[in-house]
């Protein structure tokens, strides 16, 4: 019993540790350098990653975006709507230059269609968006089935996950606790069973 519950400790003291590094890397300012890549792509999830991007591309910041795991009900009017593009120039760049992925409905299916997308393209590199907590087993995913793009993070903030003050907002300590946990899987398939049956890509 003693070695047991010693086991027990040891294995909870190394996910606490870890969960405080994961936490510590989190980035805590918006990119001010914005490298220039081939394409942009978001992970749906929340409305400030959406309008983020359509920013980006309308910057210039990539010549096409890829909006990945939009409901399949969800028509293009309505994102359109949803997107707050409402000018004529914005519903051409809609037209012409961003796509809806629709068969996403996990993180692994944004990484598959995100991969079959950026192949059918031929892109090099992209700007992947998502949330700040998210960011991390986002590009491990995407990598398990991408082996030469080259992936710049871009992160997007919200006010209801706050992991500078996690211990103190209840709802954010859910979240982080269960994006840990969501990011150790996604490790362990990346570095133990990938090694052994094979990466996606391969």
């Amino acid at each position: 019993m003693r070695k047991l519950l010693l086991l027990v400790l040891l294995a909870a003291a190394g996910w606490l540790a870890g969960f405080l590094n994961y936490i510590h890397e989190l980035p805590d300012v918006p990119p001010t350098k914005l490298r220039h890549t081939d394409a942009i792509v978001v992970l749906t999830g929340g409305p400030s990653r959406l309008s983020e991007a359509v920013a980006l591309l309308a910057g210039g910041h990539g010549e096409r975006l890829l909006i990945s795991g939009v409901n399949a009900r969800t028509n293009d009017p309505e994102l359109i709507q949803s997107l707050g593009l409402n000018r004529r120039r914005d519903v051409d760049l809609f037209a012409c230059c961003i796509d809806i992925g629709r068969q996403a409905l996990d993180t692994v299916g944004n990484a598959q269609e995100i991969a079959e997308w950026a192949a059918r393209h031929e892109y090099r590199s992209l700007r992947v968006v998502t949330a700040d907590f998210h960011m991390k087993r986002s590009l491990l995913e995407i990598r398990r089935y991408t082996r030469d793009l080259v992936l710049v993070p871009h992160p997007v903030f919200s006010d209801y996950v706050r992991p500078a003050t996690w211990w103190r907002h209840a709802p954010s300590a859910r979240i982080l606790f269960a994006e840990y946990n969501k990011l150790l899987v996604v490790w362990a398939k990346a570095n133990l069973y990938d090694r052994i049956a094979g990466a996606p890509n391969a």
